[in-house]
């Protein structure tokens, strides 16, 4: 079952007149391009699967049930943004939820709680024995769970940090703390791209000169900032260098999929800074849901 990381209302924006987009990947060195429909690319095959086998749920629960009322709030809410409407406290809320859930979503951070997060898990459980220098793994509790319900940890660290990361007061603090605008574009200007991991930023979230910027669209981007200096010239520079400078930070923070609505300026652009590509990755450490805020404020 296909199970989107990257939301298909984000994808569609990029789609053209026959509802497809162009998906570009690098493999072996080359760009590879082919034309899909929103439903057919940014998706991993069963990706809470573990979690529906062990709980014996649908397999799409997960993406329905959360993500799936996650993106359709959040979709209101940009409804809201692009009329440059003031949003309610529900709809911040949601947007802001949306704008964290983007990270939580990828596959690198579910194979994280599935690792990682597992085994914090099975050291609570030494620490409660007293049993620093025993193999955590080995443990009477880890080791009848894993005899008896073979993958329950593992799902369970799944469904239960997923919406705790989802709502981390530090990430979501940060958010909301900035200062956030959109800058649309003329059907003439150069297009935006779409990374599979959409949401970027290359400082830490506590950096004061943090700029996050989200693409929405070929033609317009979501950007947050934290000083009205950042805001005022990111408001006045040109739009072909804004195109530019985004589309770079995209390249930067792209995984394995870049999207496009045009096939041959878009080539020609990831060819170019082919060097760039998926050169920046958030640091998952932002979002381990077991630190306290005081420690995640170091990282």
């Amino acid at each position: 079952m296909k199970h989107h990381y990257v939301p298909q209302f984000l994808l569609r924006r990029w789609a053209n007149q026959n509802g497809k987009l162009q998906v570009f990947s690098r493999r072996q060195g080359r760009i590879i391009c082919t034309e899909r429909a929103p439903r057919s690319t940014g998706f991993v095959d069963d990706l809470y699967a573990i979690a529906a086998n062990i709980f014996g749920i649908q397999k799409d629960l997960i993406e329905r049930k959360l993500f799936g009322k996650i993106d359709n709030d959040a979709a209101v809410a940009l409804g809201h943004i692009e009329a440059h409407q003031a949003l309610n406290v529900d709809q911040q809320i949601a947007w802001l939820f949306f704008l964290s859930s983007l990270r939580v979503r990828q596959p690198d951070m579910l194979r994280f709680l599935r690792t990682t997060a597992l085994n914090h898990v099975r050291r609570k459980i030494a620490a409660q024995r007293n049993l620093s220098s025993l193999d955590i793994a080995e443990t009477p509790e880890a080791a009848w769970f894993e005899q008896n319900f073979p993958g329950n940890l593992e799902a369970r660290s799944l469904t239960s940090w997923l919406p705790r990361m989802i709502t981390h007061d530090g990430v979501l603090c940060n958010f909301e703390n900035l200062l956030w605008f959109t800058r649309e574009f003329s059907a003439e200007a150069p297009k935006l791209l779409l990374a599979d991991m959409p949401l970027h930023w290359d400082t830490g979230l506590e950096d004061p000169d943090l700029v996050v910027q989200l693409p929405l669209g070929p033609d317009r981007i979501l950007l947050g900032t934290r000083t009205e200096s950042a805001k005022l010239f990111l408001n006045q520079i040109s739009v072909p260098e804004l195109v530019e400078r985004a589309n770079r930070a995209t390249l930067a923070s792209s995984v394995e999929f870049i999207w496009a609505s045009e096939r041959d300026a878009a080539r020609s652009f990831i060819e170019a800074n082919i060097d760039i590509v998926g050169a920046n990755f958030a640091s998952l450490s932002h979002y381990q849901p077991w630190q306290t805020e005081s420690e995640a404020a170091t990282i």
